[in-house]
């Protein structure tokens, strides 16, 4: 499982931050594992197109489940902005309306989540 932490600067593998909130690690790990991508790949600062929904999938559900706040959260997320997650969760609340494919992705997802908060593994 990702570990969300401080970094030494010379320590490439892990992110850079702190988070009020360890699920989100747990939401990380599930949207990557969900989508076929390494946890690492959700984070990093990149527009690739196999990335990009995925990344706004879990900005999405770490907005709805946690309590950090949008400019943690865009740290988190290769240092984004407050706004990009917000526009991020915007946007997926979108599609989740309009496409039943996405719509039907993101119960399956919601579904693990809950599983997760209600027993964790830890």
């Amino acid at each position: 499982m990702l570990s969300i932490v401080a970094k030494l600067p010379e320590d490439r593998s892990t992110p850079r931050y702190k988070v009020s909130d360890p699920f989100v690690a747990d939401v990380i790990a599930t949207v990557a594992a969900e989508f076929g991508l390494s946890e690492r790949e959700m984070l990093v600062h990149s527009r690739d197109h196999r990335v990009w929904k995925p990344r706004m999938a879990a900005m999405y559900y770490c907005r709805l489940l946690t309590q950090c706040s949008l400019p943690e959260l865009g740290r988190v997320f290769g240092g984004r902005s407050h706004t990009t997650v917000l526009r991020a969760f915007r946007r997926c609340r979108e599609m989740i309306d309009l496409d039943e494919t996405w719509a039907s992705r993101m119960d399956r997802l919601l579904v693990k989540l809950v599983e997760q908060i209600v027993s964790p593994r830890h």
